[in-house]
């Protein structure tokens, strides 16, 4: 369905701050359809709102715990709220009753459950090496390393006995030389980044004298060559391989480090950061980890628990999805950490289609999982598969089927959500990839131009803003942001910056424009800021390095460390209204603030809290 000019109009009118409108889903007052919400701009068309909250914070409406892990933010439309969590594990797309929270449907797209049943089948047999129909502990190690201790159900044995019985069974089977103790050959592959944490500080020992012991120990079984250092090659799949950059000291002058570990280096690094440890495990430091760590299952991986481990997406950041659904009239389109993107009847969560971005259009999964939130723009939509096929592609939202993909743009995924703006005359997707921000022609997926200052070699994630021929790019990791004129270059454009600066770093927190000012606490403070000149007018902590949303004349400030804030939206100074504090998961806070409706919505990992922030 599309927008008829005069009803666009109403929504633009609604957004009075709004400098672009770019809304293209059909929308109504209380709605937050999609990512950012109706214009993606993460500003809200509620009036009558608190300006002042208790200092207990606004009044709680409902809270759940039924949303599962991840990191998605919600859409809101119709009275039922959308989102996307692992369930058990397992990445679902989730639909509430806005009213109490109460959950109306939790589906995996059918094909992907299709795919995990066989998955699972044939990982089962894989892992079971001795062919025994089981799979031990060890073999779960070989696959999982000791994350497979997330996996594994807790029963009802007490913590002790477990790591009484399974310390002991796991350290005989690694104990070749039955010497007593584990050295990183024997354990370090399968306990990979625990090692180290198992091994304790011995608070007697001569913490200088164990590390020499060490060093010399460490050259005498690795240095191949006896040029009295060890090179990187020498090191690999050793003790020494994980932190070889920390050890190896870089040139003052140049810095650059030189690729090699000299003796004093080795010895340095061990006296500063495993002092008082002798490198090896022993069985009471095994049987210590369970019981501090707790784990508590039965130490052999069943099906179902293995449904649990590779469910969805897994990494070390964080499990699940980080993706927010986007609902088009009655269908609901969703993109999963692996690259699952699917089309859902809004209404019953049955899949109408379904494509994955690798096996389709040749993407390749970020480092930290596909993370976007579907485009609709008019009758297709854009999602950024990355890669070599072509960076973004253009889909038929009635059945999935390719329309277009930017072959001359082929720089890879990272995490930013799409944008369609018109620019000097042409329509076309604004995104960023992993080297540069940059344009593309809406009706074919041509480049016209990018710009790359923004960008950093580590995760680029804060979609772009655009006001007329203006886009402003930012990026955390000691980047910054600059403001790019876009101009006509004979039958394509190009990107002339106007201004950079280093302080407007924004991580994965967002950027809200209001009129001539830029506001963003996605580098640690919040921070206001000219849009067209770059001039700071102000920084406050406020409650963090978080997201940001706008609503009748204030800022809602989420941060990552769980503290909520309320300020005014004015380059005349920091203004806070009120602040609170919600409960941690263990998590920071990642999943965006919104507010729609006359209320404050707080997604955090599994619990969904809705607040009333209506004036009374």
């Amino acid at each position: 369905m599309k927008l008829s000019v005069a009803s666009l109009a109403a929504v633009c009118a609604l957004s009075a701050w709004t400098a672009t409108c770019s809304a293209q889903v059909p929308s109504k007052p209380g709605d937050w359809p999609q990512w950012r919400g109706p214009n993606r701009d993460s500003i809200s068309t509620d009036t009558g709102l608190l300006k002042e909250w208790p200092a207990e914070g606004p009044n709680l409406l409902w809270h759940v715990d039924s949303v599962g892990a991840g990191y998605s933010s919600l859409a809101v439309k119709d009275g039922r709220i959308f989102t996307q969590g692992d369930l058990e594990g397992v990445e679902h797309i989730i639909a509430l009753d806005a009213k109490d929270g109460k959950t109306l449907w939790a589906v995996q797209p059918a094909p992907v459950v299709s795919l995990l049943e066989t998955r699972i089948a044939n990982d089962l047999k894989q892992l079971d090496r001795n062919n025994d129909g089981t799979v031990s502990e060890l073999e779960a190690l070989a696959r999982f390393g000791w994350d497979w201790n997330k996996y594994d159900k807790a029963g009802t044995e007490p913590v002790e006995a477990v790591a009484e019985r399974r310390s002991a069974a796991l350290f005989k089977e690694l104990d070749k030389d039955s010497d007593g103790k584990l050295t990183f050959a024997e354990a370090g592959n399968l306990l990979r980044e625990t090692f180290e944490r198992i091994d304790q500080s011995d608070p007697t020992a001569d913490a200088a004298a164990l590390a020499k012991q060490r060093t010399d120990a460490y050259l005498k079984d690795l240095d191949k060559d006896a040029d009295g250092k060890i090179s990187r090659q020498e090191a690999r799949g050793t003790a020494l391989d994980r932190n070889f950059g920390r050890i190896d000291i870089r040139d003052p002058g140049t810095n650059k480090s030189d690729d090699v570990l000299t003796a004093e280096e080795i010895q340095t690094s061990l006296a500063k950061h495993e002092a008082g440890r002798d490198g090896v495990l022993t069985i009471d430091e095994l049987r210590r980890y369970y019981i501090v760590n707790k784990i508590a299952g039965d130490g052999v991986l069943t099906g179902q628990e293995l449904r649990t481990a590779v469910g969805g997406y897994r990494n070390g950041m964080g499990d699940g999805p980080r993706g927010t659904p986007t609902i088009d009239g009655d269908r609901l389109y969703a993109e999963g950490g692996n690259g699952d993107l699917v089309c859902l009847e809004a209404a019953t969560g049955k899949t109408i289609w379904y494509v994955n971005l690798r096996n389709e259009f040749g993407g390749g999964v970020p480092g930290w999982g596909y993370s976007e939130s579907p485009l609709i723009v008019d009758d297709i939509i854009i999602v950024t598969p990355g890669g070599g096929k072509g960076t973004v592609a253009a889909l038929s939202k009635q059945d999935g089927k390719l329309v277009w993909q930017s072959k001359d743009v082929t720089e890879g995924a990272h995490y930013s959500s799409p944008e369609v703006a018109e620019i000097n005359g042409v329509r076309q997707i604004v995104q960023f990839g992993n080297k540069s921000v940059f344009g593309i022609a809406l009706a074919d997926g041509k480049g016209l131009w990018s710009y790359t200052a923004p960008a950093n070699g580590t995760a680029n994630c804060c979609s772009p803003i655009i006001d007329g021929n203006m886009v402003f790019a930012s990026s955390s990791y000691g980047v910054g942001g600059g403001l790019a004129k876009i101009t006509v270059a004979g039958s394509t454009q190009a990107a002339e910056e106007v201004y950079f600066e280093k302080k407007m770093a924004c991580h994965h927190g967002g950027i809200v424009k209001i009129g001539d000012n830029m506001y963003s606490a996605g580098g640690g403070p919040l921070m206001c800021m000219d849009f067209k000149t770059g001039k700071i007018h102000w920084q406050a902590r406020s409650a963090g390095k978080g997201s940001i949303c706008a609503a009748d004349g204030m800022l809602y400030i989420l941060g990552e460390g769980h503290e909520v804030a309320l300020a005014e939206a004015t380059p005349e100074g920091y203004r806070e209204h009120g602040r609170f504090k919600i409960q941690s998961h263990g998590r920071p806070a990642w999943a965006h603030v919104i507010v729609t409706g006359g209320r404050m919505y707080l997604r955090d990992q599994e619990s969904l809290s809705v607040y009333d922030v209506k004036a009374q």
